[in-house]
């Protein structure tokens, strides 16, 4: 049976998704970032990132003294490229590491297809992933910190895998959201539990900000 809000959606086509834009500031290491904003590289990681380009960029960007600090974000598709940049660099390079979790607003866009019908904006809060990498000692008193060749139970701990609850909250009263689907237990593979690149992750967006 096709709920109602179903019969809603049956009149949409989805847009684009529109991720918050977050700042330096943003970003949750108040306790081990270092002093001045500069002194860090930012490297964004989506799903459709070539992690070899990023990995020779922040290498080299180390290697030059340009840096001393690279700190690796990426949300959805782009959390597992996320946590293999960090795996690849660190074999190169001895550095301190502090990985933290946090939550980043995308906006989901429905387009109507019908005459009457307005657009809808669902607002969704999503796990984001951000790794800090610093060449630098970092104190140790840091929550979380992992010190150079040394392992971390952060993965296996199921740190990097949450299951948030997503929330959507259409800005126009009235308009329908996506039905839920009724969840069958035993129907899930293990493969199918982790996140998979959307569509719009699929072009190369890495970027780098000194």
């Amino acid at each position: 049976m096709i709920s109602l809000d179903g019969l809603k959606m049956m009149h949409y086509r989805k847009a684009e998704n529109v991720e918050k834009e977050l700042s330096k500031t943003d970003l949750p290491f108040e306790d081990c970032m270092p002093k001045t904003q500069k002194d860090f590289l930012w490297m964004h990681v989506k799903g459709g990132t070539k992690v070899s380009n990023v990995i020779e960029f922040a290498q080299a960007s180390l290697n030059k003294g340009e840096h001393r600090c690279v700190v690796w974000s990426g949300s959805g598709g782009g959390v597992i490229k996320t946590i293999s940049c960090a795996e690849v660099l660190k074999r190169s390079h001895p550095v301190y590491q502090v990985t933290r979790m946090a939550y980043t607003s995308v906006e989901e866009h429905w387009k109507p297809q019908m005459e009457g019908l307005e657009e809808i904006i669902v607002n969704r809060q999503i796990p984001a992933l951000h790794i800090l990498m610093s060449l630098d000692e970092l104190p140790d008193s840091i929550e979380g910190l992992q010190k150079p060749n040394t392992s971390t139970d952060f993965w296996e701990g199921g740190g990097a895998n949450p299951q948030p609850q997503h929330r959507q909250q259409p800005q126009h009263q009235g308009a329908g959201g996506r039905p839920n689907k009724r969840h069958r237990s035993g129907r899930n593979k293990p493969s199918q539990q982790h996140g998979k690149p959307s569509a719009e992750d699929n072009q190369p967006t890495s970027q780098s900000q000194g």
